[in-house]
């Protein structure tokens, strides 16, 4: 990969704690670093992706954001809720994403690249 940029898809549950959001604030302005997508989980999926697509607008980039599962493999989510949304209320953000699930989307986007995908799962 020496010389090229790094093709990232990052899983999220932005929004319970900071590190998320400081990890997508770095990704998005890290130049080496190709972002193709943002998938979020556990809880409310939905209010996730408008907290990152907070930074993807701050940052003027147009990343492809699906809202992944509510779940977890083993039972129900145990950080449901989204403490940090209170940004959403002053800052601009996307209120709707493409139907497409995150499986069907970081499936896809792997086939598309084979053997270039790092998957940057912070999430549960």
């Amino acid at each position: 990969m020496s010389g090229r940029n790094i093709k990232v898809l990052f899983d999220t549950d932005i929004g319970s704690d900071l590190d998320d959001a400081v990890a997508l604030s770095y990704l998005l302005a890290e130049p080496r670093c190709d972002l193709l997508g943002i998938t979020t989980v556990s809880g409310d999926v939905l209010m996730r992706a408008k907290l990152a697509s907070v930074l993807c607008k701050a940052a003027q980039k147009n990343v492809p954001i699906r809202l992944g599962s509510s779940d977890r493999l083993d039972g129900p989510s145990r950080q449901p809720m989204v403490p940090q949304n209170g940004v959403l209320t002053d800052w601009d953000h996307d209120a709707n994403f493409s139907d497409q699930r995150a499986i069907e989307f970081i499936a896809s986007t792997v086939r598309s690249n084979p053997g270039e995908i790092v998957i940057l799962a912070v999430g549960p």
